[in-house]
């Protein structure tokens, strides 16, 4: 069995620091937010996803104002659109109106529909998992899945959650536990030269253990 492009992607991302998954996600979703605001901020049905959703998530609106560093015209063509129907679909509110005036208004404000960049994530991540358990009975790409950082916890269960067969998911659990094996001796190491009795030895590679123990148990920060 020949690996797939999105398995090639995995194995490339085993090399780096870090879950393999988050990584390409993470790289995925900054790709597609600023399709979003630049080559598809015309697109009425950029527009109608923006608006159904009431505006991208937090994560992912500040991620296309400060990571991306969107153009303003494209915020603002989105966001026009988006506060102009809110104020449609609300109806017009008085100091008077009543209870179901009220009600009617707070019911348009919710949202229709996921952030469009929510729903593309977990599209990409659904495809990463997939892959990743359906290539991991080659010997070669479990080996370096084994010598990579692994998969962050919340991707381990995402994977286990999926309709995977049981001998990927064992075989997948089988190397996460021996690479969390090897980061849990690590983290005990660091502890040890901690100590003042061992304060003379250098840290080796387990400096950076404490930072990578965050990491594979939480997951990338500021994914989106």
């Amino acid at each position: 069995m020949t690996l797939s492009a999105r398995a090639h992607q995995l194995a490339q991302a085993f090399e780096q620091p870090g879950c393999p998954v988050c990584r390409l996600v993470a790289e995925s979703v900054h790709a597609h937010i600023g399709s979003l605001v630049y080559e598809y901020v015309n697109e009425p049905a950029t527009h109608f996803a923006v608006r159904d959703a009431r505006g991208f998530c937090a994560t992912h609106a500040w991620h296309a104002l400060e990571q991306i560093n969107a153009s303003a015209l494209g915020i603002a063509l989105l966001y026009e659109g988006l506060v102009r129907n809110l104020l449609k679909d609300m109806g017009e509110i008085t100091p008077k109106s009543g209870r179901r005036q009220v009600a009617a208004a707070a019911e348009a404000l919710k949202p229709r529909a996921t952030c469009p960049v929510c729903a593309h994530r977990a599209i990409i991540e659904g495809h990463l998992l997939r892959s990743l358990l359906d290539h991991l009975d080659q010997p070669a790409f479990g080996a370096r899945f084994g010598a990579s950082a692994g998969l962050c916890l919340p991707h381990l269960r995402a994977a286990l959650e999926s309709r995977a067969s049981a001998p990927a998911k064992a075989q997948l659990l089988a190397l996460q536990q021996a690479i969390w094996g090897r980061l849990q001796g690590e983290l005990a190491e660091f502890i040890r030269k901690s100590d003042y009795q061992f304060a003379g030895e250098e840290l080796g590679s387990e400096a950076d253990s404490p930072r990578r123990a965050i990491a594979s148990l939480s997951g990338a920060k500021d994914l989106g």
